[in-house]
């Protein structure tokens, strides 16, 4: 018997295991990594229990967290080989040492896109409905509800079920629970919280300004209802939140929209502590996960939602088929399926024919969403008749600078112009917003936008540069420096006339402070050389547009009635938000309060 310690290399930073073993066996293990592998740290959770259940190592990288569980399982076999005779102490605790690879996929989450170019694949794992008679003996589990998902709409929905005394499966793609919702800062919008009051200057807030805001963002293509009933129900969300142990400790705003009056606008984007940051959206993740477990709720991971069961007479949604351990199985549902796997984020063959912003970010942009995020809820709904509602748009910034994220970070001097060297977009408003604008005129001219500063820009309030910085950045690639407009327009192929006559406009305004092309409001101030200028590629944390459904969260055929036994939530579902995303903390908003309604309709639903 005796305690052994290997270290790899992770994410983040080094993860060390502490292996404990008697006659060979593993009795104990244990993981030393980064505070901050929020993500990581769900999956060798998850691994630590396997290997110390089968007592060996011979367990498979959990999906979802791979490149992080790869590295835990390289610094458990280094501690094995310890005890092996086969490494030294400082061996197995080097970085530098490795043992034979094991063909594990070094890919995470977080970070890997799916698809690199424009193949029309059609990636979701979705199939055909199938048919059969309303009876348990035809199906292989039964349940009262059975939940795609278990991003915050999957759990959100689950909890609400399991709270109502309903038997719940989740059957979720990944080897982790949380999907997309684990990469984001867990930061919800509401209006009228106590902690607006208590935290922020808006005192008279109220959820009526918020829907009117989100309308008017909307641009007349939201569904009012849906929009309304999320805006009045976001602060009971918060409550919800907060009785399950998630201290919301700070609030703050996101960037303009032009064309939505000032008076619209608050401060209502609350962060719960530890949270904010991308990857801390595990915390709210693990906070659903909790309250569900509490009440008895079922999960399997690894365990896709393949395909809706129909009753063979009424054609109403009665199950579903899932694939566990090799098994095709099929799962009852006594009341309903709530489809919660997001939209088409890497699938291109239903971006191309649904959102052709996705379709373009999947090829020239960074995917932050899950690579699981495949369209397949979409493709399930539509199988049996689903409706589809607000299809287009993305949550798209700049991952570079993180320009217009929020109110507090103020742009600097800047400007974007596009393949003709002319401004197009008021840059400091919200960054899906001028994001759109951005997709927009490359597609328009066929080129490239740029973002452009002065050396001066970089000293200001909210830069993302330091020199250091600026210097790097400009040594791999990322920035083109020139002393002149002339030269800054053939190294980035404008026309030079258009971009004199450009920065000489900005310039004659900036020095009063004034932007009359675009109603700029921060970072007004000139412009000068040396230049600078970045290509304008896109941050993107998913997809706008899903299932049509009601205010129960129920799903709508093309003629407005309810699908029976069929729910979609959060970005699985269209309608509440589309064109462009408004702002940080409306999806976290919209999926925990469309997942509620899902529950709390299923509940009712057994009472009738």
């Amino acid at each position: 018997m005796g305690e052994f310690k290997g270290r790899a290399q992770g994410f983040h930073g080094p993860i060390t295991a502490t292996v404990e073993l008697d006659n060979g066996k593993i009795i104990k293990i244990t993981s030393e990594h980064e505070p901050n592998a929020h993500i990581g740290n769900l999956g060798i959770q998850r691994m630590l229990t396997k290997i110390e259940t089968k007592q060996n190592l011979d367990v498979d990288a959990v999906s979802g967290a791979t490149f992080s569980t790869s590295a835990f399982l390289k610094a458990a076999r280094k501690a094995v080989a310890v005890s092996e005779g086969k490494l030294g102490y400082d061996e197995a605790l080097d970085l530098s040492v490795s043992l034979p690879s094991t063909n594990e996929e070094n890919i995470d989450s977080v970070t890997s896109a799916s698809i690199t170019s424009h193949d029309e694949v059609n990636t979701s794992v979705a199939q055909a409905p199938i048919y059969l008679d309303d009876d348990d003996k035809y199906f292989d589990e039964v349940y009262d509800v059975v939940i795609a998902g278990s991003g915050g709409a999957g759990l959100s929905a689950a909890v609400e079920a399991a709270r109502g005394g309903l038997k719940t499966l989740i059957c979720e793609k990944a080897g982790i629970p949380g999907g997309t919702t684990n990469g984001s800062g867990g930061v919800i919008q509401a209006a009228g919280t106590k902690y607006q009051k208590n935290l922020t200057s808006y005192q008279d807030d109220t959820p009526k300004k918020h829907a009117q805001l989100w309308v008017t963002a909307g641009e007349g293509n939201v569904n009012e209802d849906l929009v309304w009933d999320l805006a009045l129900g976001a602060p009971h969300n918060i409550e919800w939140l907060a009785e399950m142990g998630l201290n919301f400790d700070t609030v703050y705003g996101h960037a303009p929209i032009p064309y939505v009056a000032k008076d619209l606008h608050a401060d209502r984007i609350h962060q719960y502590e530890n949270g904010g940051d991308g990857g801390t959206g595990t915390l709210l993740i693990l906070a659903l996960l909790k309250e569900y477990e509490a009440k008895g709720g079922a999960i399997e991971y690894d365990c896709p939602v393949i395909g809706l069961i129909q009753a063979k007479d009424t054609h109403e949604v009665i199950g579903a088929v899932v694939q566990k351990e090799g098994q095709t199985l099929k799962v009852k549902a006594n009341l309903g399926v709530v489809l919660a796997t997001a939209s088409v984020d890497h699938n291109p063959a239903l971006a191309k024919e649904l959102n052709p912003q996705q379709y373009f970010d999947i090829s020239n942009s960074t995917l932050l969403s899950s690579p699981y995020d495949t369209g397949d809820g979409i493709m399930m709904g539509m199988s049996v008749g689903g409706a589809i509602s607000g299809m287009g748009g993305c949550i798209d910034f700049c991952g570079r600078t993180g320009n217009a994220t929020n109110n507090s970070i103020p742009t600097i001097p800047l400007i974007h112009v596009n393949g003709i060297g002319k401004r197009f977009v008021r840059e400091d408003a919200t960054y899906a917003y001028h994001y759109r604008a951005i997709f927009q005129e490359t597609q328009k001219h066929d080129a490239p936008t740029f973002m452009i500063f002065g050396e001066q820009s970089i000293l200001e309030p909210g830069s993302a540069w330091t020199a250091e910085s600026l210097a790097a950045d400009l040594e791999s690639g990322l920035l083109i420096k020139a002393d002149s407009i002339e030269a800054l327009a053939e190294l980035i192929k404008v026309p030079v006339n258009n971009l004199i006559e450009t920065l000489e406009q900005w310039n004659k305004y900036a020095i009063k402070g004034e932007d009359p092309d675009f109603g700029r409001e921060q970072g007004v101030k000139t412009i000068n050389a040396p230049y600078y200028a970045m290509q304008n590629k896109a941050t993107n944390l998913g997809s706008l547009g899903g299932m049509k459904i009601n205010t129960d969260s129920q799903v709508l055929d093309n003629f407005g009635h309810a699908i029976k036994g069929l729910y979609a939530a959060g970005l699985n579902a269209g309608g509440w938000v589309t064109g462009y995303y408004p702002g940080s903390g409306t999806a976290i908003a919209g999926i925990i309060h469309q997942g509620r309604k899902a529950g709390k309709h299923l509940v009712k639903t057994k009472t009738l």
